[in-house]
């Protein structure tokens, strides 16, 4: 068995892969900006190198489609799944927080958004929209961000029907005397050292991955490896990165992890995406025919990719 071949598997059954979430990672990735559909028989055949069968991907797919984010179109005998609108943005703005480039610049703004005359099941659901765009909870009905587009939010609150009971303010950073308060209520809201533990776990279960690709001559990397690798590395990261609140660098604790992951995981990910892209392209059918071919926001993830 190929080294890589024995990562693979390990990293498989490490921990427990929900199908939903996995297969949620394979469109993210790999046919968010191709269109968004796939053939089942593409699906079961890209995960198959990973050791699901064809139970496991109908399964999750029935969920995923019973939960609104996949939609199913039946030609003949042979079955098609495509994202929907609402899956398409949230893919999208999940993809603006995995395959950016670096931390966000900062000028020491905040945007701050006090909700009024919500009910408290609503006002919960839209606190966890928050919470995964990035936001923290300063007081029950108030909540913040220093790296938050106004537009974005905005969108995100007409989405959610609560544009008009949420109060949207702009400040600026504390002064001097508060920034010591400040940094302590910000590692409270945004359970910090929480988050950099994971980014740890995903350090020390990937970076022993990189000399491995690096000793691997042409022969090794085949697409279908890269496609695997590339898979795994994006549905692990993704797990961690997507409950980052991606805060400035004058608002992180001291030894964040998060730059080193978001590294490794960039170092990782340019050595195998050609060829991950290529198989892909091979498995991949959709009920036109082939899968169109990625657009131009596949080739600026993680600040450029190779064409």
């Amino acid at each position: 068995m190929s080294k890589l071949d024995l990562f693979i598997q390990q990293a498989v059954g490490a921990v427990p892969v929900s199908g939903t979430s996995l297969i949620a990672s394979l469109y993210g990735d790999a046919l968010v900006h191709r269109g968004g559909e796939i053939w089942l028989g593409s699906l079961t055949a890209l995960l198959s190198g990973l050791g699901f069968g064809e139970r496991f991907v109908r399964t999750s797919l029935f969920r995923l489609n019973k939960d609104g984010w996949l939609e199913v179109e039946r030609v003949g005998r042979r079955s098609y799944y495509r994202m929907t609108e609402s899956s398409y943005r949230q893919a999208r703005r999940a993809a603006a927080k995995i395959y950016r480039a670096g931390q966000p610049d900062w000028d020491g703004t905040w945007l701050l958004l006090l909700s009024e005359g919500l009910d408290k099941q609503t006002l919960q659901q839209v606190k966890n929209q928050l919470i995964w765009q990035g936001f923290g909870t300063l007081a029950p009905s108030l909540m913040a961000s220093p790296s938050q587009n106004l537009t974005e939010v905005q969108a995100l609150l007409h989405e959610s029907g609560v544009a008009e009971n949420v109060i949207c303010f702009e400040a600026r950073s504390p002064l001097q005397l508060s920034q010591s308060a400040l940094k302590s209520r910000v590692e409270e809201c945004w359970q910090l050292t929480e988050k950099n533990e994971r980014y740890g776990e995903f350090i020390h279960s990937f970076r022993p991955l990189l000399p491995l690709l690096k000793e691997s001559d042409a022969s090794e990397l085949t697409p279908r490896r890269c496609f695997l690798i590339q898979l795994l590395l994006i549905h692990f990261y993704r797990r961690v990165v997507l409950k980052d609140p991606m805060l400035p660098d004058a608002l992180l604790p001291p030894h964040w992890q998060g730059q080193s992951a978001r590294q490794l995981c960039i170092n990782i990910y340019q050595r195998v995406a050609p060829g991950a892209l290529q198989f892909v392209s091979e498995v991949g059918e959709t009920s036109v025919g082939a899968l169109p071919q990625p657009d131009a926001s596949w080739y600026q993830r993680f600040g450029g990719l190779p064409y």
